[in-house]
């Protein structure tokens, strides 16, 4: 038993020995990744849950205004939810009780969206990666940032959307793109509010 396992030890080290190898047609691209305006909301709070290889036990943990994620080992994901700030104030960001028992076939967000069972939780994406990435040389990007911002709510669903982005080239060039606020019917800037008070009606 012992060999059979010093024999699949000694074919996954190699393979993650290799997976941190620098590609040598690639370079790596300095990617930011914030959220700009949550002091516009500061009746909710965004949380952040990192999963991955170095990661042995997760928490959530609360995001701040213009605060560069981070999700560390670049095979590590990010997963992001939303709770109203009271909540968390009074239960404390640490005591959200985690699920332990997730399987390890799920995911992407069917991992994510099983990380809690607190019905005051809510999962937003986890498809926001803030890593830095490998592009091929022929690609002349060296850094790029992304202001994401939050638009409003439909029910408990928060609408976030990349509002800006700045991108840096090796030759000196800045390319920097500011992306329309999204259209949609029924968004209410307070999840919590009465859905009268909606900034957009279908009546508009």
């Amino acid at each position: 038993m012992k060999k059979i396992l010093c024999i699949i030890f000694g074919c996954i080290i190699p393979f993650l020995l290799a997976a941190d190898i620098a590609p040598s047609d690639q370079h790596l691209v300095d990617n930011t990744v914030q959220f700009t305006n949550l002091d516009d909301f500061s009746e909710i709070a965004i949380l952040g849950y990192i999963v991955g290889p170095s990661y042995d036990s997760p928490s959530f943990f609360i995001i701040k205004n213009n605060e560069v994620l981070q999700k560390g080992y670049k095979f590590n994901d990010l997963g992001l939810y939303w709770a109203s700030t009271k909540y968390i104030d009074s239960v404390g960001i640490n005591n959200i009780v985690i699920n332990s028992n997730i399987g390890p076939d799920l995911y992407g967000d069917e991992y994510f969206k099983k990380v809690t069972n607190n019905p005051n939780i809510f999962f937003i994406t986890s498809c926001i990666d803030p890593g830095d990435f490998w592009v091929d040389d022929v690609n002349d990007l060296k850094s790029q940032i992304s202001n994401y911002e939050i638009t409003g709510f439909i029910g408990n669903e928060i609408v976030v959307y990349l509002a800006k982005q700045i991108q840096k080239f090796r030759a000196g060039e800045i390319s920097i793109k500011d992306f329309d606020l999204p259209e949609i019917l029924n968004l209410k800037l307070n999840p919590f509010a009465d859905a009268s008070t909606s900034s957009n009606t279908s009546s508009e």
